[in-house]
């Protein structure tokens, strides 16, 4: 597995561990008022196991972190704020999205579902 397809896998897992965890029913609350937000989904400054994970709207943001090399850890609010000028570059960096029920997925297509077993088994291959 070349370095890009390892950091993709770990951004996969890490958006997987954050739909299983009740962060997601939070996002879905939150859409339900406030429309469908912009999601960003990179690396935390300082950690190199650390996925965190932006959800954002034009007057608030939440900030969550997903510890990939802790899989025992779970999904942890990092933040939130007002403004969009509040975040930094990277966490601006709008590349994912949110599906009914505030599940997020990476890129800018919502991909068919397919379970963590079935996407390690296709990046081992």
């Amino acid at each position: 597995m070349s370095l890009d397809e390892s950091w993709r896998f770990r951004l996969e897992d890490a958006v997987d561990r954050f739909n299983e965890s009740g962060s997601s029913r939070t996002v879905a609350g939150l859409m339900r008022t406030l429309g469908r937000p912009r999601v960003s989904i990179g690396a935390a400054a300082g950690s190199h196991d650390e996925v965190r994970i932006t959800v954002a709207w034009e007057l608030s943001w939440y900030q969550w972190g997903v510890d990939t090399g802790d899989q025992s850890r779970p999904v942890f609010e990092l933040g939130q704020g007002g403004e969009l000028t509040e975040l930094d570059g990277s966490a601006r960096v709008w590349n994912g999205g949110v599906a009914e029920g505030g599940r997020l997925y990476l890129g800018s297509v919502e991909p068919v579902p397919m379970t963590r077993a079935e996407r390690l088994r296709r990046a081992l291959t």
